[in-house]
Parts: structure tokens; sequence; C-alpha cells
């Protein structure tokens, strides 16, 4: 919390300078970097200056020099941490002010409430910072819909299924996946006169790339039928939780914001694949990419932290089994239900996770030589996610067949034809 505070008030401070085209101070906030603990420890310090009886002396060898703690109804406010952070600044000029700002403000929140302990754990406070703030407000990324609408005056075959995949909700995607060629049974209409045509055709040539193009359409329906079928198994969690725990916990409210993630960065892939079968421009669907490329992002990092953090309370609850038992509140269904229910939440996050990372992969959204901070910090995370999840999106069939299409005859018959005379003679 004390992190997201103190960006807060360095993205403030960049905002100001670019109004003022000081580029040599944004150039230094964008390049200076903080590292420490001490923002939380000013956080603490306000707490605990805020529940003392007694007077706070925050200036060393100054007994005399005290600050009592004053109450406005039900807010308290003492004057003594701030004094504590300019005499930290001057004793320790190196010492990142914005970072003990944070905690003092934080501290001073936490105290007064707001925000609630809940909204303010890191598995709901960061994804759902970065969810609201970053994708909604400031990109306008989610909620998803096309960046590129397709051209109605074109009207080839790829384009018009794309007009038709792009415009359909989400239950309508399913019904003209299904309705496509080599969907199984469900064949009529046009779309098996196509496909009797381009089978008894003539031409290699042609029935080579009707073939290459329904594989392609299998592809993109065994993908979309996997992301799908996790997607309700996380939609399925997540209400479960509200029935496990109290649905204003954390525990309730993360997976609410997985969930949230994870059917955007559904949305927003399937536009990327319908758009890479109808052969769109790259200008075009590279805007598309970067799209889900945060979306996906933005879930691996919340997921990581739901994850852990969900790790942490399974591993506390089983320390501390006799005092949760007793909070009959906190677990409606009995300590050993909630526990294998956290098991198997676990379980369907990570899958979640190997989805999204080879997801990522797939559409270069991860680069390893370039780096960034995302990389850096999950890059175990990502290379193992990867790892398996070639194993679930694997295809099993090929999308091209060695010797398939057209033919060139390179000549060589009249040589052959005069050596075996030769022979013969």
């Amino acid at each position: 919390m004390t992190t997201i505070v103190m960006m807060g008030m360095v993205y403030g401070r960049i905002r100001w300078y670019q109004r003022q085209n000081n580029d040599s101070k944004i150039l230094q906030l964008r390049e200076t970097s903080s590292v420490g603990y001490s923002g939380v420890l000013f956080a603490w310090m306000v707490i605990s200056t805020l529940e003392r009886k007694q007077p706070t002396c925050p200036v060393p060898f100054f007994n005399d020099v005290c600050f009592s703690t004053y109450s406005f109804g039900q807010l308290k406010f003492n004057i003594a941490p701030v004094v504590s952070l300019f005499m930290a600044q001057f004793i320790m000029p190196r010492v990142s002010f914005m970072g003990h700002l944070a905690g003092i403000i934080c501290g001073f929140g936490l105290h007064w409430g707001w925000p609630p302990i809940e909204l303010g754990s890191a598995n709901v406070l960061i994804g759902g910072v970065f969810l609201l703030g970053n994708l909604f407000w400031r990109r306008g990324v989610v909620p998803v819909v096309p960046l590129t609408p397709p051209d109605d005056n074109d009207h080839d075959d790829d384009n018009q299924l794309l007009s038709l995949l792009l415009e359909s909700g989400q239950d309508g995607i399913d019904g003209i996946l299904m309705s496509m060629p080599g969907s199984g049974d469900v064949e009529n209409g046009n779309n098996a006169i196509d496909r009797d045509s381009a089978t008894s055709t003539t031409d290699p040539f042609a029935r080579s790339k009707a073939k290459k193009k329904e594989r392609e359409m299998e592809e993109m329906r065994r993908k979309h039928k996997t992301v799908e079928s996790i997607r309700n198994l996380i939609g399925l969690v997540t209400v479960l939780s509200f029935l496990f725990f109290d649905w204003m916990s954390s525990i309730a409210l993360s997976q609410c914001i997985l969930l949230a993630y994870f059917i955007f960065g559904t949305r927003s892939s399937f536009i990327v694949w319908a758009c890479t079968q109808a052969k769109v421009e790259n200008d075009m669907i590279t805007p598309e990419k970067q799209r889900c490329g945060m979306i996906w992002r933005g879930y691996v990092m919340s997921c990581v932290l739901a994850i852990a953090i969900d790790g942490m309370s399974v591993a506390g609850w089983i320390q501390l089994q006799t005092f949760v038992s007793s909070e009959k509140t906190k677990l409606l269904f009995g300590l050993v239900p909630s526990l294998l229910f956290m098991l198997l939440r676990i379980a369907i996050n990570i899958l979640g996770m190997v989805i999204a990372s080879k997801v990522l992969h797939d559409m270069g959204q991860v680069s390893y030589i370039s780096g960034g901070i995302f990389v850096r910090v999950f890059s175990r995370v990502l290379t193992c996610s990867k790892a398996i999840g070639d194993g679930v999106f694997l295809s099993q069939r090929p999308l091209w067949t060695a010797f398939e299409g057209r033919g060139i005859r390179l000549g060589g018959g009249e040589l052959l034809a005069r050596i075996s005379r030769s022979r013969s003679s």
C-alpha cells in the first residue's frame, strides 16, 4: 500500500513538471529508484503514536519536545510522525522523503479506517488499482471492444468472418465457431456446400488450401474452448468464494478481480485470433496484441499475489486451527472444507496463470532480451508456466502437411528416358 501511494505521488510530480516543461526533473524522477521497509515502519509508527495515552517525543535528546494526540470525533491526529519525517530527512538527506511520507499517509488512513483493511490487502489493492486505474481510466483498454473495426466494403470471406466474430457477443461466438467447417456434425447451409465443393474439386492446390484453413479454424476453436473452460472454472470458484467466506473479505474480492481480468483477457485474445485468421495487416493487429498483453500481464501479477496470500492463509489456518475454528463468521463451512476449497482454488488459479503465460508468449508480448520490470520480477513464473502451457495449448495436429498441395515437376524425365534407352542398346 505504501508503494502504491508513493508511486501515485511520484506520478503527480511528473505530471506537474510536464506542465512546467522541466525535462531534467522528469528524467531524474523516472530514473530514481528506492528500496527499503522504512515506509511501512513509518506507517506503524503513526498507528503506535495515535494509540498511546502519553505524549510522543520524536526529537532525540530533547525529551521536553513532546506532542499530544488530539481527537476530532472518531479521528485522531498527532503531529509527531511529521516531525520525525523532517528529522530523518535532516539527519540522512539521501533517504526517501516520498517513501516516508507515503508511510505516514497510509498510517493515518489505516487508523481512520480508510481504506478498509480488506481493500488494503496486496492481492486486492495492486490488482484493482492496475485494472481500474491503469487499464480502465488511464489507457481505456477495458471493457474490451475491437480497436480496428472490419471494413464493411470488403466482401472477402475472411473479412466477413471477422465481422461476424467481432460483432457477436460471447454466446454468439460459440455458435459461429460451431457452424464453421470441421466442427463436427453441425454443418448446414453454405458451410457444408463450400466444404463439399472444396473437397470435390480436382485442383490439388485448392484442396490443400481448404484443408489448411480448416486446420487453422480447428486450432482457433480449440484454443477458444480451452480458455473459456478455464474462465468458467474461475467463475465457479469465485461464486463458491462468496459462500465459503465473507463477501467483503480480501480472499473473495481478490478472486473477483482475477475473474474480471480473465474475462477481459479471453475476449481480447479471441479478437487477436480472429484478426490473425482474417489476415489483418500487422499495423492493425499490433495494437490488439498490445492491449491483450497488458490485460494478461495484469492477470499474472494479480494471480501471483493471490496464490501467495492464499497459501499463507492456508498455512496460518493450519497452524492456528483452534483459533480459526472458533471464528464462526470467518469460515462458514468449518476449517477442513475451507482448507480443501482453498487448495482447489489455488490449483485453478495456477491453471489460469499457465494459460495467461502461454498466450503472452504466443503473441510475442514477453521479451527476455529487452527485459522490463515485469519480466525481471516474474521471469521464473513465466518460464515455468509456459513449459506447462505448451502441453495444454500444443496442437495435436500440424498446421501443415509435408508434400501436400500443388507439386511442380522440375524436369529430368527426358534425361532418364535417354539413359534407359542407352542402357538397353
